[in-house]
């Protein structure tokens, strides 16, 4: 499976030259560069295959970019469906892993019988309504980050007031405490110096 962050050109690739891709064909399972997609879409034989872009095919599930249209035990495209067994089978598999099989039908007949079923309508509706829940799910989502995004900015703004407040409390309490030694050593002070004196002044005796 190709890298997530960039898809190559599957032919470009071959021949040793790394060319990103710009679109998928889902028959060929081949990723294509703008120049080598125009031979293809031109080709009589590939002229009607669906392509999808790159950007449309990143969005498939894993599981859907997984599947194949070729045998994945003789690399050929997937032709028949085996009813003993309910799988799509090459030709190569019904003389040698199906040998034993007798109910083969072509794999277009089946597809076409599951395309045109009720019950591909009902699966169709069912993905339609996981879609809608999902979507739901995201907005809501979205919603949610949002809000905590705006709760945690005030929560930050509220602790940065209340430590600036509590600072400022702070240095008006250091400011007062100085004044207040201030005062009092200047009212003290002179009291020192003249009991000093005093006791220098008397004679020793």
């Amino acid at each position: 499976m190709a890298s997530s962050a960039m898809y190559v050109c599957t032919i470009c690739q071959d021949d040793g030259i790394s060319n990103v891709a710009d679109t998928w064909c889902t028959e060929c399972e081949v990723f294509y560069c703008g120049d080598c997609e125009k031979p293809h879409r031109k080709s009589r034989m590939s002229k009607n295959h669906k392509t999808m872009s790159v950007e449309d095919y990143q969005k498939l599930p894993a599981f859907m970019q997984e599947i194949s249209s070729q045998c994945k035990y003789h690399e050929k495209l997937y032709e028949l469906y085996c009813s003993v067994h309910a799988c799509p089978c090459c030709v190569q598999c019904t003389t040698d892993k199906h040998s034993n099989c007798q109910d083969f039908k072509p794999l277009s007949d089946i597809l076409k019988q599951v395309k045109s079923s009720a019950s591909v309508e009902l699966f169709e509706k069912d993905l339609k309504d996981l879609k809608e829940n999902l979507d739901n799910a995201v907005k809501y989502l979205k919603t949610r980050i949002s809000t905590c995004n705006i709760q945690k900015t005030e929560a930050v703004e509220e602790i940065r007031s209340m430590k600036k407040s509590i600072v400022d409390y702070l240095n008006k309490l250091e400011q007062q405490i100085i004044d207040d030694l201030g005062h009092k050593h200047k009212s003290l002070y002179p009291i020192w110096t003249l009991s000093y004196n005093n006791w220098k002044s008397e004679p020793v005796r």
